[in-house]
């Protein structure tokens, strides 16, 4: 019995270290994925897209209506986005490297939320740990109407 205490009193001890140790490299891995997001949309590279991306992807815009009222809203699945970022090509001036804010609001084991604001876009992300690293699950965004990236804290 004594033996039993001991062991689940040491683990009890070694499991939050060991989590802290994978915490750093989640934390690496999450900011690289949303870096190839971003910076794969905004240089038209489609394979640093899909490699961020969860097949099973769910994206929303929101943007203002035609009609001048309110919000309309925008859907995006894995395969149009990885499709769509191949237009994106040429878009950024020569010598213009992407801007992003990134920050990890909160980081579970197995799931995360993390805000990326760019020049063009404000993104909410969620996150989902998979056998292939950390993949965008969900996604909503609107414009960043102000063009400016800047750090919240």
């Amino acid at each position: 019995m004594k033996k039993l205490l001991i062991i689940l009193f040491v683990t009890g001890l070694v499991h939050p270290i060991l989590f802290a140790q994978n915490k750093s490299e989640d934390t690496e891995a999450i900011l690289k994925s949303v870096l190839n997001y971003i910076e794969g949309w905004e240089t038209g590279d489609s394979s640093r897209m899909a490699g961020s991306l969860h097949g099973r992807l769910t994206k929303h815009g929101i943007v203002p209506a035609r009609s001048g009222k309110g919000t309309e809203m925008l859907d995006a699945s894995y395969d149009e986005m990885v499709k769509w970022t191949t237009f994106q090509k040429g878009k950024l001036k020569e010598n213009e490297k992407p801007e992003s804010d990134i920050r990890i609001l909160e980081l579970g084991m197995n799931i995360a939320s993390v805000t990326c604001i760019s020049k063009e876009y404000i993104d909410y992300l969620h996150m989902v740990r998979t056998e292939q690293g950390w993949k965008i699950l969900n996604a909503i965004w609107e414009p960043n109407f102000s063009g400016i990236v800047e750090s919240k804290e």
